[in-house]
Order: C-alpha cells, then structure tokens, then sequence
C-alpha cells in the first residue's frame, strides 16, 4: 500500500494518480520515503550515455530518463566545496571551505555549527548511513560523519585513495585510509572499492527494518569513489571497450564509470528486493567537472575539474522515484539549480519541514519546479569568491568588486568570471577519431562559426584565430584523425593596455560553451554583476586552509597490517 509524508506538491499529485487523497494518507498514518543520494565523483558532462558519450551507462540513463533530469545544474569546481554544500545548504564562502580541498593533516573541515542533512533528517525519525568518501574533516572525532549525523559510516576520509589497498599519499606521506565508523578497517585491501560500497550498501538495505513499532525511513548516502583518479578498475570492465577508438586511458576511465553503472543498478534492484523501492526517492549528482587529465570529458563545454568554466561547475544531475505522477516522469528540468538546493528540497519540499529562519541556508526549495516542470526559483547562484587564488592583472572598475580576485557568478542568462577561472581550453572527446566523431565535432565548428556570425555580427573571424582556409584545414584534419586541443578557441589574452584579462562575461543560455566574451560588449551588466559579487564578499568567511599538521594526520606511514596503525584520528 502507497504510505508516504510528503505533504506538499507530491502528495496531491501522487494521491491523485494513486486514487488516495491527502487526508486518507495522513489517516493511515504516513511513512517518509527513503531517500538514496548517490553521488559520483570526476564524472563529467560527456561521460554518460544520455549526453552522447560512449560510455556505457544503461542504468543512469534509464533512470534520468524515467526521472527528471536536470540540465541547468551546478555544482562546485572541486570535490570538498562540493560536499559542503550538499550537507550544509550553503555556499562555500558561508562555511570557509571556498578554496581548493582539505588536504590530510590540514587542521580543517565542515563548521561544527552546521546542522548538517544527515543530522536534520536523523532528527526526523530517518536511519542515517554513508558509505564512500567524506572529505569534510577528520583532524578531530567531532568531525567524523558519525559526529555529523551519519549512524554508520564506511569508507575514507581523504580526497583519493587507491580502489584496493586504500593507501592514499599525499605531501606528508603516505598511509591506510579506510574506516568503519571512526575505527580503522583493514579486514579487506583486495576489493575494489565500488563493488566493496555496493556490498556495504546492499548490507544495509537488506538490514534494514520496515515493519513494526522500531521501523524508521532510510537515508543512504553513497559518494562513490568512482570515477577519481587513480585509474582502476577490474579488467572485465574495461573489455568491453578494448576495440574502441578510445584511448587507453579512457578505456579505463569508461570501464569505471560502467563499473559505477552497474553499482546504480544492484543497488536499486537490492531496494526492490527489500520491498522499499516503491517508497524510495533516488538523487544522482556529480560533485564536479570531469577531470581531462584523468580519462574524463565534459565536451562541448569549456574547461574540467578545478575550473569555473562551464565545464568544471555543470553538473550531471537528475531524481528518480516511483511515487512520482505520471506528468514528472520523463521530464527535463531546465530551471537554475545548485547542489545547495537538496538540503531545502529534501527537508522543506519533499517532508514538508518547516526550516528555521537562523539557519541562513543559500540552497532554494526546488521541489515544486522538480516535479511540475515549471521555472524555479533560483534565479541567480554564487559559483565562488575565493581570495586564495590567483590575483592576475589589475583591478578593474573602480569602487566595487576587484577584477582581479578569482570568482564567477550567474545572474539569469549571464555570467561573470573574474580573476583566474582555470585552464581554458575545450577538450574534444579523447581519441573519438570515427565518422561519428568527424561528425560531432564538424558540426560543432559550423554551429560555433554561424553562432557568433549571428551575435557578434560579420566582423567576427573565430577569435580572430581562424579563417576560412583555417577551418578547411581543421576539416581536412579531422578526416584525417588528428584533432588537437589548440584546435578550439582560447579564452586567455592580453588586454589594450597590454594586462593580463581578469574579467569575462557570457550569455550561457545562447552560449553555453562560453565562446563569445561579452564584456566590452556590456559594461553595464559587468557592473552590476560585480556590485552583487561584492554584496556576497561581504558575507563571506575567510578560508579555512591550514597548512597541514602531521600531528593531525588521520593517515599512518606504515603499510596496511602492520602495528602503527593503531593510532587515534586525533593524535593532540
């Protein structure tokens, strides 16, 4: 029987394709869904299947596509920014953690005055486990997700690691970085750590209590490893791709992307076993762009992991869940969202909770545009500020934000990147060299060429980079099979006055692989776009990024099995 405490849209259109009404379902005493978030690491735009990639993912792709999916999503341009987000409802300047990673040993983390996502629905009655990696803190045991929120946890709590051994090295060293709860796991150094989650998930689906007085909903958090470098994955996973046109290195990469695939597949097939599927509410996201020099691909955008470009902040995104009518089902959600946004959307649309005021949250309640396919909310989003990075050239425009900070922003159509926003450069699919490829990137160029003839007018000659017989030559070479990065457009020069540019501004909506600098164009809105930057400077707390601590190090340097690994996370 359909049981379920959304009370909000969902309800009234669930209960009205399900023959119950609102008031039946409150009557007959109501159960919250189980809500499963898995998110995926490094993996880029163009690394699923619905995106045009060939990677393998059949799963992902069936259940976005009898989803909503999400494509005006994003998230932040690095991994911990990312996670801060999603467990804090937060921008990353509102919780200090803005700039690169936490590194093993940096005295660092997730503020202890967050109430984070597992800590708001543990109080809500949910069972909370996390399986995967942390990488919000783990210098003190306050900061351990089981001092978050989490009733369980297994997994690591450093950035990367190896998928076997769980040996992660970073500037201090190297050590074993594999926990259960807050106690170091070593009963298993051979697994690959997808196949070893999924195990552990399934362990705690089939564990699970849903019947009786004791039964509670079930919030599974997953940050798979997969797709992070280093590139492992079992050799049956990569076969499948071994007479492609692929690169080695992305032969592995898609090998472990079908590997996480395939995990997306047992799990939920583990939840319709249990008889939980039908009340379960699934959320997929990665947490950044995918990493270029890792096998990953976020064509046609520009840029990739560590970078404000398109391609390091657009994210892959979409909800899945039976209890939704069937006017949802197979939608695309093409409204503004920002990974910030789960935390109000869980809490507030899908169990209807009323969030207090003081929790000063940056995430919006998307639920009701999720589900009815209507314009969000959100309306503008904070990419980043961080004064950590790069200051290039001189600041511009007098009197408000410096040009020369690091920091990009979105308002409506338009977004601003100011500073240094990372590599620049659009990363053509690795090794794709087949008609399909030609095809692809062939059409890409015509596309480019008539898309700045129409907003930029006659005057423009790809950049002033490339001419007619240019292009021809770049066509001749696609024939050929030899395509290179210095191929496309850059974005990076010299101002008049002979500085380095510090300042860009493109319309994503009509330009969304961010080929076409507006900012002479527009003055105007630059301004305006740096008077809000400016406004949300004001609001931000500085970084939090110590120098690393080897008292604090949650890592040891000797090998897994042997004595030293005995020691406590908090060595102080």
């Amino acid at each position: 029987m359909w049981r379920i405490l959304i009370f909000s849209v969902l309800t009234a259109l669930v209960c009205q394709s399900k023959g119950h009404s609102v008031s039946q379902t409150e009557s007959e005493g109501a159960s919250p869904p189980n809500i499963v978030f898995i998110l995926a690491d490094d993996l880029g735009w163009n690394d699923v299947s619905y995106h045009g990639s060939r990677v393998k993912t059949p799963n992902i792709d069936s259940l976005s596509k009898t989803g909503v999916r999400l494509e005006n999503y994003y998230v932040q341009q690095v991994c911990t920014p990312s996670r801060a987000a999603l467990m804090s409802g937060r921008y990353p300047i509102h919780t200090g953690l803005q700039h690169e990673v936490i590194y093993a040993g940096q005295r660092s983390g997730l503020p202890l005055g967050v109430k984070t996502l597992a800590n708001q629905l543990k109080e809500r009655g949910y069972d909370t486990h996390g399986v995967g990696k942390w990488h919000l803190g783990f210098f003190e045991e306050s900061y351990l997700p089981t001092k978050r929120g989490f009733d369980s946890w297994t997994g690591y709590m450093t950035g990367n690691e190896d998928y076997y051994t769980h040996v992660n090295c970073e500037s201090l060293g190297c050590g074993y970085d594999f926990y259960a709860n807050s106690t170091l796991d070593m009963s298993d150094n051979t697994t690959y750590s997808t196949l070893r989650y999924t195990r552990r998930a399934k362990d705690i689906i089939m564990g699970h209590q849903t019947d009786g007085p004791q039964s509670k909903p079930l919030f599974l958090y997953l940050p798979f490893q997969a797709v992070h470098s280093p590139l492992q994955v079992p050799e049956e996973y990569i076969e499948p791709y071994k007479r492609s046109s692929l690169s080695p290195q992305r032969q592995k990469f898609a090998g472990m992307a079908s590997c996480l695939d395939e995990a997306i597949g047992n799990i939920t097939s583990y939840l319709k076993s249990k008889n939980m599927w039908e009340n379960t509410i699934l959320i997929f996201s990665t947490d950044n762009g995918g990493e270029t020099n890792a096998g990953g691909n976020n064509w046609p955008l520009r840029g990739k992991k560590w970078t404000l470009w398109e391609g390091g902040v657009r994210g892959v995104s979409f909800i899945h869940s039976p209890l939704f009518n069937s006017t949802t089902v197979g939608t695309t959600h093409r409204s503004l969202m920002h990974i910030s946004d789960w935390y109000p959307t869980i809490l507030e649309g899908i169990l209807s909770h009323t969030l207090p005021s003081n929790l000063s949250l940056d995430g919006v309640n998307m639920w009701s545009s999720l589900l009815a396919g209507s314009e969000g909310p959100r309306t503008e989003l904070l990419h980043t500020i961080d004064p950590l990075a790069s200051h290039p050239g001189v600041a511009l425009y007098n009197d408000t934000f410096p040009t020369n900070t690091t920091a990009a922003i979105r308002v409506g159509d338009w977004k601003l990147l100011t500073g240094y926003p990372g590599v620049d450069k659009i990363f053509p699919p690795v090794n794709y060299y087949s008609d399909y490829f030609n095809y692809r990137v062939s059409n890409w160029h015509w596309k480019t060429l008539n898309k700045i003839a129409r907003i930029k007018g006659d005057e423009a000659n790809y950049f002033h980079l490339m001419h007619d017989n240019e292009y021809h030559d770049l066509q001749d070479r696609h024939m050929q099979g030899v395509l290179y990065e210095n191929d496309f457009p850059e974005i990076y020069q010299l101002t008049a006055s002979g500085e380095v540019k510090n300042v860009w501004l493109f319309n994503i909506t009509e330009d969304p692989e961010e080929l076409i600098d507006r900012s002479d164009d527009f003055p105007e809105i630059v301004k305006q776009l740096l008077d809000r930057l400016a406004e949300y400077n004001l609001t931000a707390i500085p970084p939090n990024f110590p120098s690393p601590d080897p008292r604090v190090l949650p890592l040891t340097t000797a090998e897994p099995g042997s004595p030293g690994l005995t020691r406590e996370l908090s060595a102080l």
